[in-house]
């Protein structure tokens, strides 16, 4: 069992994409540092694929280290197949269907429901993911709650949905634009938290149908806290500064990859830097203020560490970026995603060498900041 905390530990884990192999390589650090047992998170916070390192490291929540190895293994032999269907005859099929609807205005048949079927990626959450191993952990109190973000397309109430496993229907929250609905998780929440729109497919859960977690939630960090979570270790997938030169004037127009790049920036990164952002305010705020004021505002001090990769992901993808299947080369050049500052392949290359590095250098990066990591884990 796992002991009582006065301050319980929770882990955030944001969207990025094939990004998210730098998250098993901060864990694979941090299980190493912290004593051999259990999982040190009592909650765990995923969305779109850091919903799927998260409940990796649920279902096996009795062990740290061999939940974090057995991350790194499936990361490490990951390729662009596992995720998404990239033969020939399912882009042409695609292609072909939002050049029908185009020309058409649907009058051919049903609008096409994503650009590319990750129809595999089902098939790796079967392979890798004990969902009776989540019931396990919590029933076994390895684990107080595990949280998956997912983003509601309903028209009548299209908010924020985090789906959390652990507790009782009496913490489930409604805040504006965001709830909290307590579910057994299954392959169909870590599905819909993934669905990026345009590229994947939307999932239907209850009659209803969901999205990516990162469109909607606009504060990544609440989740974990509306669980009980009072000290927090987040793993985000972007360097905190990129210094890039200006562009100079006259530069072209956006092509739609890099639109779709920027886009997949802003979903997955923004709203986290400015939760973060707010979080550091709010203590700031309370420090300065007097006990008895700081209760008045019904807010508590709450303990972040962020680890963020120390080298801009994208210079990486850039050189990875020719082991992409043909077919998705020939796509993103298509829409203009090739070349450029690599953005979009950054996200979208699920090549195991590409993973390979960024788990390298999540690992590196969290031991550089293994006092921190410690002071967090002792607190």
């Amino acid at each position: 069992m796992q002991q009582a905390q006065e301050t319980p530990l929770g882990l955030v884990l944001p969207g990025g994409g094939a990004r998210a192999a730098y998250q098993a390589g901060v864990l694979k650090a941090v299980a190493g540092i912290a004593p051999a047992g259990p999982l040190p998170f009592t909650v765990v916070s995923g969305q779109s694929a850091g919903a799927i390192n998260a409940a990796s490291l649920a279902c096996r929540a009795g062990d740290f280290r061999k939940a974090a190895n057995h991350m790194v293994t499936a990361w490490s032999r990951l390729s662009v197949s596992d995720v998404i269907r990239v033969d020939a005859a399912s882009l042409a099929i695609s292609a072909l269907r939002w050049t029908a609807l185009a020309a058409t205005g649907g009058w051919l048949g049903a609008n096409p429901r994503s650009l590319l079927d990750n129809a595999p990626l089902a098939d790796l959450l079967a392979r890798e993911i004990d969902f009776d191993g989540i019931v396990a952990a919590i029933a076994q109190g390895k684990l107080t709650a595990l949280a998956i973000n997912t983003s509601s397309y309903s028209s009548a109430s299209g908010h924020a949905v985090s789906f959390f496993a652990g507790l009782d229907k009496r913490d489930e929250w409604q805040r504006e634009r965001r709830c909290g609905v307590n579910r057994a998780i299954g392959p169909e929440h870590i599905m819909a938290s993934t669905a990026l729109p345009f590229l994947f497919p939307a999932q239907n859960i209850e009659g209803h149908y969901y999205g990516d977690g990162a469109l909607r939630l606009s504060a990544p960090l609440s989740p974990a806290i509306r669980l009980g979570a009072r000290r927090l270790l987040v793993v985000a997938v972007r360097d905190p500064e990129v210094n890039t030169p200006e562009e100079p004037a006259g530069t072209d127009y956006p092509r739609l990859g890099e639109l779709v790049g920027h886009m997949l920036d802003i979903v997955f990164n923004d709203h986290l830097d400015s939760d973060i952002e707010r979080l550091e305010r709010i203590n700031a705020t309370l420090a300065i203020m007097s006990g008895q004021q700081a209760a008045r505002t019904g807010l508590n001090p709450l303990e972040v560490l962020v680890v963020r990769p120390s080298t801009d992901l994208r210079s990486i993808a850039g050189r990875h970026a020719q082991r992409l299947p043909w077919t998705l080369k020939t796509l993103l050049r298509g829409i203009g995603g090739w070349g450029g500052d690599w953005r979009l392949p950054s996200y979208l290359n699920f090549d195991a060498a590409y993973c390979r590095e960024l788990i390298e250098l999540g690992y590196r990066d969290a031991m550089n900041r293994a006092d921190d990591i410690r002071h967090l884990l002792r607190s």
